[in-house]
């Protein structure tokens, strides 16, 4: 399989016609076809590494980026190691970070959504059981 062949695969079923003009671009790019191998690098993960760049550029409900820039990034994510552009894969055992700030940030707003908060409940009843003898079980 091609580097082409890869890219080609990983955007099959895509409709999201920003992401498709991104990857035909790159598919006009032949000296990044041997990069384009990676087994490190997806099209999602770059349409990922892509929004994360723009968000830096968005003022008052507004992101406009050229296309060449967009460009340039998606270039960018197929020529350097994730660990050189602080990519981090997420694994399935461990919480990533955003996931963690999620459960602060709604700890801070002191919400919690039902199912949140009947597990919790679930936990404490579990943990916290008096004994006959008195103190916590």
């Amino acid at each position: 399989m091609t580097g082409f062949e890869r890219l080609k695969e990983q955007v099959k079923d895509q409709k999201d016609k920003a992401l498709l003009q991104t990857v035909d671009y790159l598919l006009s790019r032949e000296e990044m076809e041997q990069k384009y191998l990676n087994e490190e690098k997806t099209v999602d993960e770059m349409a990922q590494f892509i929004r994360k760049k723009g968000l830096k550029y968005y003022q008052n409900g507004w992101n406009y980026i050229p296309n060449e820039v967009v460009y340039a990034w998606a270039i960018m994510y197929f020529s350097f190691p994730n660990s050189f552009l602080k990519i981090e894969k997420k694994d399935i055992t461990t919480k990533s970070k955003t996931e963690t700030s999620l459960k602060t940030e709604k700890s801070k707003n002191n919400v919690v959504s039902l199912e949140d908060a009947k597990k919790n409940m679930e936990e404490k009843k579990e943990t916290e059981q008096i004994s006959l003898f008195g103190g916590v079980g």
